[in-house]
């Protein structure tokens, strides 16, 4: 299975304040300028890695890809495939903000009710997390076992 998240207001801080990760090599990412990802977030993505599911990551911002492997990459997690707003506008056919099946992308992680209604439109699956969850790590890998 191969999973997609979201940025902002689900893995990176926006709108909406919620406990933080510390990066492994919290210096370099200082140094570096990185946002910080959200609480949980690498215990999730390894228990996804440990499923055999590819982890990826669908955001509508214009954060280059290297810039968003490289942050996750500092707090130890590798990215099977990333989709930005320019790679999404290049891609895509479909009249959506997100379009997960066009690169093979199973279900797709996201803080927004109109994203979970775009997915219903469009027929793709999409497990809205709310950025004031603190128990969404559990929530999403509960929902992701739940059979379709």
């Amino acid at each position: 299975m191969r999973v997609a998240f979201d940025l902002d207001n689900t893995l990176i801080r926006s709108a909406h304040p919620f406990a933080l990760e510390t990066p492994r090599l919290g210096w370099l990412a200082r140094l570096l300028g990185h946002e910080q990802l959200r609480r949980g977030t690498k215990a999730l993505m390894r228990h996804c890695q440990q499923q055999g599911w590819e982890v990826w990551v669908y955001t509508t911002s214009y954060r280059s890809s290297g810039y968003i492997r490289r942050l996750f990459g500092l707090h130890g997690i590798r990215l099977a495939g990333v989709v930005n707003q320019t790679r999404h506008e290049r891609t895509v056919t479909a009249r959506c903000s997100k379009h997960p099946p066009t690169f093979g992308i199973d279900v797709l992680v996201d803080d927004s009710e109109g994203v979970r209604l775009e997915g219903e439109r469009h027929g793709f699956r999409v497990l809205v997390v709310r950025p004031e969850d603190e128990e969404w790590v559990e929530t999403v890998q509960r929902k992701l076992l739940q059979p379709v």
